[in-house]
Order: C-alpha cells, then structure tokens, then sequence
C-alpha cells in the first residue's frame, strides 16, 4: 500500500486496507513519494487511495510520483510510435498489473477529481488494467458516509483477493498486493 496523505486522513484509510489484506505478509504500506511507476510492475494488484488538493492537482506526497507517472507515460507512447510494434501491451511497463483507485475530492472544486482519474488514465496508458472502476469519496459528506463508501470499496477488494488467494490453489503464496494511497 502506498499512499501520499496531505492531512492523514487517506493515510489512515490506506492502513485499514492493508490490515484488512492481512498486514504486512500480504501487502506493503508505502508512502507514495517515496517510489516510481516501475515499482508497481512487481505488483498484480495495486489499489491507491489518494485526495485532489487545490485545483485537481495530487497532495505534496503524490506530486514526484504523479509527474514521473506522466513522463513515463509519454515515452511509452513515443517508443511504441517510433518502433511501430506490433503488440503494444507487452512493450508497456505496467502490463500484467491491474489498479483500483479510490479518491478523497472536494465536490465543491470544479476539478474535484482531475487527480485520481487523471493517475487512473496515466496508469492504462502504461499498460495497467483496472481491476474496479476508480470511485470517489466526497470530503463534503459527513464522515460516516466516507467510511461507508470507502468500506464498499474495500469489501469489493477483500472478496477480489480472497478469490485470487483460492485461484492459486495450494501453492506457496508469495504474491503480495501493493495498495497505494495518496491524501
């Protein structure tokens, strides 16, 4: 789990997520300034729970990430241009990792999401897959109706590892889930 939290909330929300997939022998907590996009290719699984600061911009912690996320997306996509590869997945960074965001916003910001969708883009565009669809979580509801949407999200992610953990049969289960959290 990795996550850049502006005032600890998605911080607090990240760690939850991480208890709930079993703690560290099943998942890594890692804050999100401190990693790369080539980081999340170990991965099969990434969730990230981030917040849109200001005018959709990400939080302090995600601001690195999130430009190299972009960067790499653009090369990405001029060396597939150049090279005029015939299977452009395999060629891309992230393939063969699925992601689901979940993002803190502000509704009241006419950007209220630009962020997290925009990670959400970045991330496909690199080659990644959506394992759900990116929801939000409305920073003007009252907390209660935070957690709840968060928990249905979490819930949905529970029962998808759960079902991978089964999948894999009786094999050793070295596999872990890096869910990343900006806020």
């Amino acid at each position: 789990i990795v996550y850049a939290s502006q005032n600890g909330a998605t911080k607090t929300f990240a760690k939850h997520l991480c208890k709930s997939l079993g703690g560290d022998t099943y998942c890594d907590l890692r804050n999100m300034s401190g990693i790369m996009a080539k980081d999340l290719a170990m991965y099969k699984r990434v969730y990230i729970v981030c917040n849109t600061s200001g005018l959709g911009r990400p939080p302090c912690d995600g601001e690195v990430f999130y430009s190299h996320v972009q960067l790499e997306a653009m090369r990405c996509k001029e060396n597939i241009e150049d090279l005029a590869i015939g299977d452009e997945e395999e060629a891309k960074p992230l393939a063969g990792t699925s992601v689901a965001i979940a993002v803190w916003v502000d509704s009241s910001s006419p950007d209220y999401a630009k962020f997290g969708l925009g990670l959400t883009e970045e991330l496909v565009s690199l080659g990644a897959s959506t394992a759900l669809k990116t929801i939000t979580v409305d920073e003007q509801k009252v907390k209660l109706e935070q957690k709840q949407t968060f928990k249905e999200w979490e819930s949905t992610i529970i029962e998808m590892e759960k079902e991978r953990l089964m999948a894999s049969g009786p094999r050793r289960r070295t596999s872990k889930t890096i869910a990343t959290s900006a806020a």
